[in-house]
């Protein structure tokens, strides 16, 4: 019979090797985000802004990649991300809807030019919250550059890597609920649903040939 000694270190064996499984399993969990993209117009006439009421956008996530997908009346469109080292490698942005498809690429530095305008952003963290699909929500005012502000409820039970969204790098978590407001009118983007399911390889290759090659082209 195994000594009482013995039957302890292989207790805590057991542990530490249940708790480096559960670590493995953790890090490399998936995570689907799916939000309602809801638009208000002060506006009589429709613009187009407006083409966006009703649309939804997935955020799909996985070890060293990720999706986020939009789809609306505007158009369908999805950005890739490829990951080295917890930084973005590369980036490939798809418009998947109309008679004409396309896809660019764009490397970590053009990625950064791409969302210059999210530089100067500042955060402003308050202690009120909501609770978005469970998630306790935290608020975060963030400011926009040219002043505009951007109303942000985040959870940090959920993590993302910052590059996916320049907007909210420097808010701890992820953001189920955000609002944009402004004179004609506001968006705002809410979650709906939340999945933890595994997600096939396949939402993560780059569209194939029927997308037509472009270059990236920084517009001032």
């Amino acid at each position: 019979m195994p000594s009482v000694n013995s039957r302890i270190l292989f207790s805590i064996m057991l542990l530490l090797l249940a708790g480096g499984a559960f670590s493995q399993e953790s890090k490399s969990e998936d995570l689907t985000i799916v939000y309602d993209i809801r638009v208000k117009s002060t506006r009589s006439s429709t613009g187009i802004e407006e083409t966006y009421n009703g649309g939804i956008q997935t955020l799909m996530l996985k070890a060293g990649k990720a999706r986020m997908r939009m789809v609306s009346l505007m158009r369908t469109q999805s950005i890739y991300f490829r990951e080295a080292g917890n930084n973005v490698q590369e980036v490939i942005i798809a418009k998947e809807s109309g008679k004409e498809k396309y896809k660019y690429k764009l490397n970590a530095s053009e990625w950064k030019l791409y969302n210059s305008k999210y530089d100067r952003v500042q955060y402003s963290f308050e202690s009120s919250s909501i609770t978005v699909l469970g998630y306790q929500c935290k608020k975060a005012i963030v400011t926009l550059a040219d002043g505009k502000k951007v109303i942000a409820y985040y959870t940090t039970a959920l993590q993302q890597p910052k590059y996916i969204e320049p907007m909210f790098a420097g808010i701890p978590g992820i953001v189920l609920q955000y609002e944009y407001v402004q004179k004609k009118g506001s968006i705002t983007y809410v979650a709906s649903r939340i999945s933890r399911n595994t997600i096939d390889e396949d939402i993560f290759k780059e569209p194939g040939a029927s997308f037509a090659s472009r270059t990236y082209i920084p517009t001032k």
